[in-house]
């Protein structure tokens, strides 16, 4: 087992672990809620400024409108004294020659005005001045000249010789006091000359009525609001007034508001070094405006609540990832080194244990498809060990009957040699006879002997060739036994061979269970990757069956190599037993002929031995006789030479199942080495 599939659990590091990573991956989610979070909460405070400012604008325009429906209010109630003919007349001194008329006037219109105040809450006071008569007051002024005094403040000229357009004053006049009145009995001064003649109508509009209405705008703490006059004075809704100390009027935002032609308007501004939103609405009586500043500080407070609530669940979400997360990665790591350890006893030959996966998720369908390759792979294992078993025995047969193959080979061998002694002597005999007949007619006196001698010789010859028929029987049956051992080898070779066929079938279904074992590490690869990183766990698996299914593999290659030499090697054993059975059929058909040739020396030397008897009965044929022993002898000779011939060849056909069943002998040795590094590969697994 290799050293880096020996890791475990505390050789990874942390950033590496699958735990790490599930709670990372978890708090992801939480991260884009965070976003969301953030993303709302801006969304949700834009939107509640932009409401704040819509509302604050809404509130400004109704101000203003009310304002200006008041005042619009006043204006029109009081015009009438502008028009009227008996106050114009009064006003350019028509009057003048009849002063009962004029201070019946006088008298009639202050009493009249003073009535229309009483009723009216939206007026404290009204003033029709003039230098040239006594001004109609509802005070009790009796200051003359009031045109001419109020004329001379800053106030006063904005209006003087306009007879056409309202202004809108402030209450801060020094001419209050001949006016009868102080700036606590008022908010704002309506002022407009007459239509005819020198002179100004001033309404005093109540603070009560202003006041009120500017509290309506709630600015928030710290904010500003205040109604700014046409000759600079602003009110506020406390109902203080100033000209000098102001808040608005020095600022460059209401300049700009002032000098725009837009009537209405709100944008940020700093101011003090905070930032406020400035809010203004301009009334159509020449400048006046109402300006409001809200701290922006005020305006976010309006969301403080949903940042707080955005705050927590965030917060709650973080918590929830990171407990879920972590109950998560102890659950499947749990599970997957628990698959680890048991394919680590796999990967080192031990069967012997089951996996047992309480889940019952995918890691439930993991452990069976485990389990059923364990157990697929002792079945395995134990059909090639009883296959190999059997292969090393045959083995052990095929060189058992090789040994005892070239013991019997030897001695065919050995017997072989004498025959072909023994004919090299017949020839040699064969020949002399031939010189002693040659010889015959100049010795006959020497016949008797000569007879006895050949006699004698054939009688040698007799009993060498009964010897001779029986070795060459005892050939023949060694040849027969030859045969039936060759037959014997060849019918274990093929039994040997068929073996390790059925080894090459078991070999092809290791392959096959290594392939459904690499789609089984396929698909953990497949589940890994939809699971994305959260299953690099299942990558882990599924790299550790692909290793199995890689070792696997690789032994299935070992021993298919080692089945191919097997198979190859039987198959030239099978070659030249064949072979061999050829060459002892050969054999055995030259022993047959051989034993032929014997018979026939045995009938041939049988004959001369009558011949013999014959010549010794009867001399007087001995020519005959000669002839006839002559002939007999070249058939001796010949059968002789037949017979050397045949040994031979005999002798090199049982070298060369010599040399055969030596090369036998080797296949066999290897059969048995293969047999045993096949038994040894098969020792690594524990079933």
């Amino acid at each position: 087992m290799s050293q880096e599939s020996k890791r475990s659990h505390s050789d990874i590091p942390i950033y590496q672990r699958l735990r790490f990573k599930l709670i990372v991956f978890f708090l992801i989610p939480a991260l884009c809620i965070i976003a969301l979070g953030v993303v709302s909460y801006q969304k949700a405070s834009n939107a509640i400024i932009a409401s704040y400012e819509t509302s604050a604008s809404q509130t400004m325009n109704m101000t203003n409108q009310y304002l200006t429906l008041a005042i619009n209010t006043v204006r029109s109630t009081y015009k009438s004294y502008l028009n009227e003919d008996e106050v114009t007349k009064y006003f350019q001194g028509i009057y003048d020659t009849d002063t009962a008329l004029r201070t019946n006037t006088n008298k009639t219109y202050a009493k009249e005005l003073n009535s229309s105040v009483n009723t009216d809450d939206l007026v404290s006071n009204i003033y029709l001045i003039s230098d040239s008569v006594p001004s109609i007051t509802t005070t009790s002024t009796q200051t003359e000249m009031l045109y001419s005094l109020f004329t001379d403040t800053p106030e006063g000229a904005l209006a003087k010789g306009d007879k056409y357009n309202y202004y809108l004053l402030g209450n801060q006049s020094s001419v209050n006091e001949a006016l009868g009145t102080d700036s606590s009995r008022y908010a704002l001064r309506l002022v407009r000359g007459f239509n005819k003649g020198t002179g100004l109508m001033i309404i005093d509009i109540s603070k009560n009525a202003v006041v009120d209405t500017l509290s309506s705008i709630d600015t928030g703490e710290g904010g500003y609001t205040a109604f700014i006059t046409s000759d600079g004075t602003e009110l506020y809704p406390d109902g203080t007034s100033s000209v000098s100390d102001t808040i608005f009027t020095e600022t460059e935002f209401y300049q700009a508001a002032l000098a725009s032609e837009e009537e209405t308007g709100e944008k940020y501004v700093e101011w003090q070094g905070e930032t406020y939103l400035f809010l203004y609405s301009l009334l159509p009586f020449n400048n006046a405006m109402i300006c409001t500043l809200i701290p922006r500080s005020t305006i976010i407070t309006q969301v403080s609540g949903i940042q707080t609530l955005t705050i927590l669940i965030v917060i709650i979400a973080i918590l929830i990832a990171s407990l879920l997360g972590s109950f998560m990665s102890r659950h499947i790591n749990k599970n997957i080194y628990l698959i680890f350890h048991q394919l680590q006893k796999i990967s080192d030959g031990d069967l012997t244990d089951q996996l047992n996966v309480k889940a019952k998720d995918e890691f439930k369908l993991l452990a069976e498809g485990v389990n059923g390759m364990i157990l697929s792979m002792k079945d395995l294992i134990t059909n090639i060990t009883a296959a190999s078993n059997a292969l090393t025995h045959s083995a052990q047969q095929v060189s058992s009957s090789a040994e005892t193959f070239v013991e019997t080979s030897k001695d065919i061998q050995n017997a072989i040699s004498d025959i072909e002694s023994g004919a090299s002597h017949l020839d040699t005999n064969s020949a002399d006879c031939m010189s002693q007949m040659d010889t015959l007619s100049s010795k006959i006196q020497d016949v008797t002997t000569g007879t006895e001698e050949i006699s004698a010789l054939t009688d040698s010859t007799g009993a060498s060739i009964e010897e001779g028929i029986t070795s060459m029987q005892n050939l023949t049956e060694s040849a027969k036994k030859t045969s039936e051992m060759t037959m014997n080898v060849i019918s274990a070779i093929e039994v040997l061979s068929e073996k390790s066929r059925s080894i090459g079938q078991i070999i092809e279904s290791i392959d096959n269970i290594a392939e459904e074992t690499n789609l089984l590490s396929l698909n953990a690869s497949i589940e890994a990757a939809r699971a994305g990183e959260g299953g690099r766990g299942f990558a882990v698996v599924a790299e550790q069956i692909r290793k199995l299914a890689e070792q696997s593999s690789d032994s299935t290659g070992q021993i298919q190599h080692i089945i191919d030499d097997i198979i190859y090697n039987t198959e030239e054993v099978v070659q030249i037993a064949r072979e061999t059975s050829a060459t002892v059929s050969s054999q055995e058909k030259a022993m047959q002929h051989t034993a032929s040739s014997f018979h026939d020396m045995d009938t041939q030397i049988k004959a001369l031995m009558t011949s013999l008897s014959n010549i010794t009965q009867n001399v007087g044929n001995m020519e005959e006789a000669r002839n006839a022993t002559l002939n007999a002898v070249e058939s001796i000779s010949s059968v002789s030479a037949q017979t050397a011939a045949g040994s031979s060849n005999v002798y090199r056909t049982a070298t060369a199942q010599q040399e055969a069943i030596t090369t036998l002998e080797d296949a066999a040795d290897n059969l048995h080495a293969k047999a045993e590094e096949l038994s040894a590969l098969l020792k690594q697994f524990t079933i």
